[in-house]
């Protein structure tokens, strides 16, 4: 037992030192989110769906915290740190079209969200091809999440099964 809570303490710092990144580091925001978005899929394979929404929750405080940029942080936790959640859910004994449609409604209604929530904050200029070129980005990030977690299956499972 507390291996595994050691496991997933050293994942969220991983989790919490890309996001601290995004201070320091101005560029590449979307990168550094969508790769600290792929350490709860780690906790959710390992250590079951329970210890993921923990890790959600504990990536989303902590978060808060080390997030200078609040509008950052908003986008996030309602997308990128909600989404490893989200697709463990979508991909349980479903069609492929139908996993594909339910990833694009959850996407478009987190990007909304933020969107909602951001919009007196930021100028957010929104359009039909901006909306078009978002699916879009998010299918290739959904398709670099699988090999991922193909590759940490394969290949990395190995090694952390060791520790």
């Amino acid at each position: 037992m507390s291996k595994k809570v050691a496991y997933g303490g050293i994942l969220l710092a991983v989790n919490i030192i890309i996001l601290l990144l995004l201070n320091i580091i101005p560029m590449n925001t979307m990168f550094l989110m969508g790769l600290a978005s792929l350490p709860i899929s780690i906790v959710i394979m390992d250590l079951g769906l329970k210890s993921g929404i923990a890790f959600y929750m504990g990536s989303t405080i902590l978060s808060f915290m080390v997030m200078t940029n609040k509008a950052q942080w908003v986008l996030y936790i309602l997308t990128f740190g909600l989404y490893g959640i989200v697709k463990y859910i979508i991909e349980q004994d479903r069609r492929i079209y139908i996993e594909y449609v339910l990833k694009l409604i959850f996407a478009n209604a987190a990007i909304c969200i933020s969107y909602l929530i951001l919009k007196s904050f930021v100028q957010i200029p929104i359009n039909i091809f901006l909306i078009l070129a978002f699916e879009v980005v998010f299918l290739i990030y959904d398709y670099v999440y699988t090999v991922f977690i193909g590759y940490y299956n394969e290949k990395l499972r190995k090694i952390t099964k060791n520790i």
